[in-house]
Order: structure tokens, then sequence, then C-alpha cells
């Protein structure tokens, strides 16, 4: 959304410049006929499409041109390494969901995570033996634990 804004406000900018500076000097060919036909060119130049279609004649609107130009370039560039940083964390977050097994796969919610940094109750664990996941001999340890732990909170 932030960069929509800057490109909206680079493109008015650019696009109001640009018509001043073609009438600046005495200039028959100029294209630049309105503001709104500015604001085509802007959009154009700033998100390096470059029709080509509109181009400045003046020095003055050449040199507002190549500012414009190189303010799209920063504008679009400066956010894409986080783009694609964020897609690589979700592609390798994909695989590695896909090598775990099935019954592993589902997300956490909120008050699941809680639950699990709460000390482990007993009905916790007789599910995680049911499902397979905690052999039925470390039961009795984790229960050990699991009242051993929760003394200590208390007192």
């Amino acid at each position: 959304m932030l960069l929509v804004f800057f490109l909206v406000l680079g493109v008015v900018i650019f696009a109001s410049l640009v018509y001043y500076a073609e009438r600046v000097e005495p200039n028959p060919d100029n294209q630049f006929e309105s503001i709104p036909k500015g604001l085509w060119w802007a959009i154009v130049t700033m998100t390096t499409i470059g029709y080509g279609d509109m181009t400045p004649k003046t020095y003055l609107g050449q040199m507002i041109g190549s500012v414009c130009a190189v303010a799209g370039v920063l504008t679009i560039a400066l956010p894409v390494p986080v783009i694609v940083s964020n897609f690589g964390m979700y592609y390798s977050h994909t695989q590695a969901r896909s090598k775990m097994p099935k019954k592993r796969r589902s997300v956490l919610r909120i008050h699941q995570a809680k639950a699990q940094t709460q000390p482990v109750r007993k009905t916790t664990l007789s599910k995680l033996t049911n499902m397979g996941t905690l052999p039925r001999t470390s039961i009795s340890k984790l229960r050990k634990k699991s009242e051993s732990s929760s003394m200590h909170n208390h007192v």
C-alpha cells in the first residue's frame, strides 16, 4: 500500500513538473497539452515501461524525465528484496511441511500454542499416547515431571 502511495505521489509531482517544464520555452512539438497527459507519461516512465509515445523536448523536461525514471526505479526496486525474501521463506516452509508426516502438518492455533507452554496435563498425555507420538513407557515419567513442575509453580 505504501508503494502505491509513493508511486501515485511521484506520478502527480512529475506530471505537473514536466507539464510546466515543457511550457518554459516555445515548443511547437509540445506533446504535454495538459497535466492528465503528463500523468500518462509519468506512469509509463516511473514504472519503467517506456512506450516512447510521449517524450519531453526541452532540456528542463528531459532532466525532469531522467529524475522521474530514476525515482521510479528506486521506488519499485526497494521493496523487491523484501518480497523475494518473504517468498523464499514461504517456499522453504512449504517444502519442509511436505516432508513432515501428515498427522503433524496441521498448524497450531494460538490457544493450542499457549496450552503447549503450560505444564503437561494427564489428558494431553493420554491423547499423545493414543496418537502414537509418545511411547507408553514414558508417560509415567512425563506425569511425574508435570506434577513436580506444577508443585514448584504453586510454591
